[in-house]
């Protein structure tokens, strides 16, 4: 009964928008709800069929799943539509705001059309495949890989589906275009601006389906943010019969123009009214503009309206966690708002157009945007392929035509960041470097021909030489860099000489620092962080060398992290596999440390933030006091910090540099509470955090109060687990009376860089990786001076030699495989033997972790004696887990 009255109430309400339509006004609206889904390569029968809403994605869990790979290949949507006769007599569009990334649509069993390219918008006239009454619409969704369809390689996921909004628009038959470029068909531009006035130029696309040539008045009215009309403009026009996307322009003048900026991000709405002779209203239609003017030099940097304005910003992906690509408009939103919250005024929307959610953001919000087409890594030598470049590059640009926020053109990002012909000594490098031109050529002449007024740019990475070998330094007005000295390669150091060397070379060229980040696992931290140990430390050393250095140097114009948030790549493995974790925010948009401190730089209202404020459950050693001494950050922009520990009992002081102050705090076990607070511009403001401290004594026995010991070997680093809200510490050595290790190394991936702090594997089964990918090998014991009591103990192991990560072009060089070893050992405990020529291999095979829980009795203050007894090859453990039960 629920269903059949829900189908009624669906159609009610598409009888009375498409009695609207008629009205003298389109009518456009969202069709996202009850599709039925299947993949596969036919739609033919009815098994097999799930109900489904747009946006819709089919991979958003296996993305993440231990099977190498993810689902590629051809999925199909149905609908019925409903239409009454009215309806069916006038022209009708269904427009998509993306699909991934071939898609054909089907109304009747007739093929309607079909779209390439799985990022931009595309529209298609049904007018004459629907009928009255009840029409099924089709839709095949191909996410294959497509030799011909960029990207072809890239370090994040490509998602099939039909992924955003699907509408359908009713019109007139005389109606501003929609099937030009499936763009607004109006396209706004500003050529001249001064204090006084403002020249507004319009051109228009015009389409007449009528069976005979017609004049019209195109009516256009400006009116100003606040909403007062400004401006207005009523010209005759002559369409042909039966012409789609006819040029028609026109002229206005805004006298005292409100500007467009950062701070103030003023909107001109333009309305346009298509009328016949007779009065009659055929179509109208608004679009949003602004008012500005901007430049980019090496001397000035950014200037918008006349002011310079540092652009400080980030990347944005558009996945979510456990929604893949599919997300609803206001997630879109949350994002801008985000990366506005941060201080942040520039957003590189890369690599590819995205939601028009985002640019609408962008717009209201005053952020830079740079947009780009997803052309990345690599090209394909066909015509095919340079011809859906420049396709791809025009709907981008006529898509986003209108956006005052949209200051640069972007694209081919590191194209030759893996050259084919390294690999394939049948491709001809001289051939490869001249297509590789002639693509970017055709390109840019596409851009400076539909859009003068804006710049372009190609982003490249550190290896200069091979740009400048295609002469793709020398196209684009302005030259973006993808940085990450101290994380891929070399030291934090030459960061700044890589952009010294770049101006150098390039001295009239302004730069923008497009890509820069290290990869921070949230659930990780050190107090002796390193390169490829994924701590939060780590990026925090990587980004409070990276931005100083960004904003003493004018020639740098703009600069963008990599990323705004993590977001997925299913090829990684590493601490968080299947996700590139740079973002400042995690995968479902919890800010890290990282955002705290570009908070702390880029804010001009008085800030403070206390850092790890998302590390809730943490643990350490204590003293005879009951007390453990441990670093906190607080992120502030005043001059200092003033710290109160738990409850007024301790109050201290400490100095900001560089956006941070560090306070060496005395913890007690359980909870404690840490409020910062500061004064700037005659403003207190302040930050109170919680967390459970699980201290464990230095020597059990003797101070007593022993409740757990959660310790990873071969580590450095601190883990929280946040589904058991459970602490892990780094390892250390035994000592009398204590509690550690005895023997044995701490084992170390070899890559040719050096070596790694942990295994980049994928650890199978578990989401809690960083714990297994850390071990001690040829451990001869684990001891432990506990009271008398009965225990349990778990052992975490796991086999990871004979085992590879694999190869992505963005790792830190190539991990040298470790080959694989047969090992068993023995385990007694107090003397006992508990486990008996133990073969974790065998057990469980590589890759999958194996936890042991074996209940322990001490008595007679003998404590825990563990030892590890080698049959063949060497022991190892990977983490150890000791809780005392009374």
């Amino acid at each position: 009964m629920k269903r059949s009255l829900g189908v009624l109430f669906s159609l009610i309400f598409l009888l009375l928008l498409s009695q609207l339509s008629y009205a003298g006004v389109r009518t456009v609206y969202s069709i996202n709800d009850s599709w039925q889904f299947r993949f596969g390569e036919t739609c033919e029968g009815n098994e097999g069929w799930n109900v489904v809403s747009v946006p819709h994605t089919w991979n958003d869990q296996d993305c993440l799943d231990d099977a190498p790979g993810y689902t590629r290949g051809k999925g199909w949507y149905r609908k019925k539509l409903y239409v009454d006769k009215e309806m069916a007599s006038q022209p009708l569009y269904i427009y998509f705001e993306g699909a991934n990334q071939r898609t054909e649509v089907f109304i009747n069993g007739s093929k309607v059309g079909e779209h390439v390219g799985g990022y931009t918008f595309f529209c298609f006239d049904i007018t004459s495949f629907v009928k009255e009454g009840i029409n099924l619409l089709v839709v095949s969704v191909d996410n294959s890989h497509d030799i011909n369809v960029p990207p072809l390689s890239a370090d994040f996921t490509f998602f099939g589906g039909l992924y955003r909004d699907v509408s359908l628009i009713s019109t007139s038959p005389v109606h501003v275009s929609l099937s030009h470029y499936a763009s607004s068909g109006v396209y706004i531009t500003t050529p001249k601006v001064t204090d006084k006035e403002a020249a507004v130029h319009v051109d228009y696309m015009l389409t007449n389906m009528l069976s005979e040539k017609v004049t019209m008045y195109v009516e256009s009215t400006v009116l100003s943010p606040s909403g007062k009309c400004v401006a207005t403009s009523k010209k005759k026009v002559s369409l042909l019969a039966n012409r789609v996307n006819q040029s028609f322009s026109d002229d206005l003048i805004i006298k005292e123009p409100e500007l467009w900026d950062t701070e103030t991000p003023a909107q001109y709405r333009l309305q346009t009214r298509i009328v016949d002779s007779k009065g009659e209203v055929l179509d109208v239609l608004v679009n949003h503009f602004g008012i500005r003017t901007f430049s980019f030099s090496v001397d000035e940097g950014f200037v918008l309206n006349g002011k310079k304005v540092k652009l400080i910003g980030t990347n944005r992906h558009q996945c979510y966690e456990e929604k893949g690509n599919a997300l609803r408009d206001e997630m879109h939103v949350r994002d801008i708002r985000l990366l506005q919250r941060m201080g942040g005024n520039f957003l590189r929307v890369a690599h590819y157009p995205q939601d028009p959610m985002v640019l609408s953001a962008c717009d209201r919000m005053g952020i830079i945007t740079s947009v780009e087409i997803p052309v990345i890594d690599l090209v394909t030598m066909t015509k095919e392929f340079s011809h859906c470049c420049v396709e791809m590059m025009k709907e981008m640009l006529y898509q986003c035509f209108n956006s005052p926020s949209v200051c640069i053109w972007t694209y081919m990002n590191e194209v030759m960041l893996r050259p084919p012909y390294e690999r394939d000594k049948n491709i001809n490098k001289e051939e490869y470097h001249n297509f590789i031109y002639g693509i970017a050529s055709e390109i840019e002449n596409t851009v400076r021909r539909i859009d003068p007024y804006r710049y372009t740019m190609i982003p490249i990475h550190n290896n200069l030489a091979a740009y400048e070998m295609t002469h793709l330094t020398c196209l684009p007005k302005i030259l973006g860099i993808n940085l990450y000295n101290g994380w891929y390669s070399g030291t934090f150091d030459g960061f700044e000489k890589m952009l010294d060397l770049l101006h150098h070379k390039y001295p009239q060229t302004p730069i923008i620092v497009s890509e820069y980040g290290a990869d921070v696992d949230a659930r990780i931290h050190s107090f002796t962080p390193e390169r490829f140990d994924y701590s939060v430390d780590y990026g925090l050393m990587f980004h409070r060398h990276y931005l100083p250095e960004i904003m003493k140097r004018n020639f740098v114009v703009a600069s963008a992290v990599w990323n705004l948030n993590d977001f997925h790549s299913e090829g990684r493995q590493d601490a968080v596999p299947h996700i590139n974790c740079k973002g400042l925010l995690t995968l479902n948009r919890t800010p890290k440390d990282v955002y705290r401190y570009y908070q702390a730089k880029l804010l001009k209202e008085p800030y403070v933030a206390i850092g790890g404020c998302d590390w809730m459950n943490r643990t350490g050693v204590s003293n005879s006091d009951g007390i453990g001494k441990y670093p906190i950050q607080v992120f502030s922009n005043a001059d200092k910090v003033t710290l109160k520990v738990n409850q007024d009992s301790i109050e201290m002081v400490a100095e900001v540099k560089n956006g941070m102050a560090i306070f060496d705090v005395p913890f007690i076990n359980g909870i404690n509470t840490l409020e910062a607070k500061i004064v700037k511009d005659g403003k207190t403001v302040s930050d109170l955090y919680r967390l459970n401290m699980n201290l464990v004594p230095d020597k059990p026995r003797m101070y007593g109060n022993f409740r757990e010991l959660n310790m990873m070997l071969g580590s450095n680093r601190f883990f929280e687990d946040r589904d058991a809200d459970l602490a892990w510490m780094p390892e250390r050595a035994y000592a009398e009376d204590g509690w550690g290790y005895i023997g044995g190394k701490a084992f170390r991936n070899v890559s040719n860089q050096g070596s790694l702090p942990a295994s980049s594997l994928d650890i199978w089964g578990t989401d809690q990786d960083p714990i297994f990918q850390t071990q001690r090998r040829g451990l001869q014991s684990f001891r432990a001076d506990v009271p008398d009591g009965d225990y349990i103990i778990y052992f975490y192991w796991v086999e990871l030699t004979g085992e590879t990560a694999g190869s992505l072009a963005y790792n830190l060089g190539e991990i040298k495989n470790e080959s694989a070893s047969e090992r068993m050992f023995h385990v007694d405990i107090n003397g006992k033997r508990v486990l008996h020529n133990l073969d974790i291999k065998a057990e469980v095979g590589s890759r999958r972790p194996m936890i042991c829980k074996i209940p322990v009795s001490v008595m007679n203050n003998s404590g825990l004696n563990i030892d590890f007894i080698p049959v063949k090859g060497e022991t190892m453990l990977s983490a150890i887990r000791i809780l005392k039960l009374d």
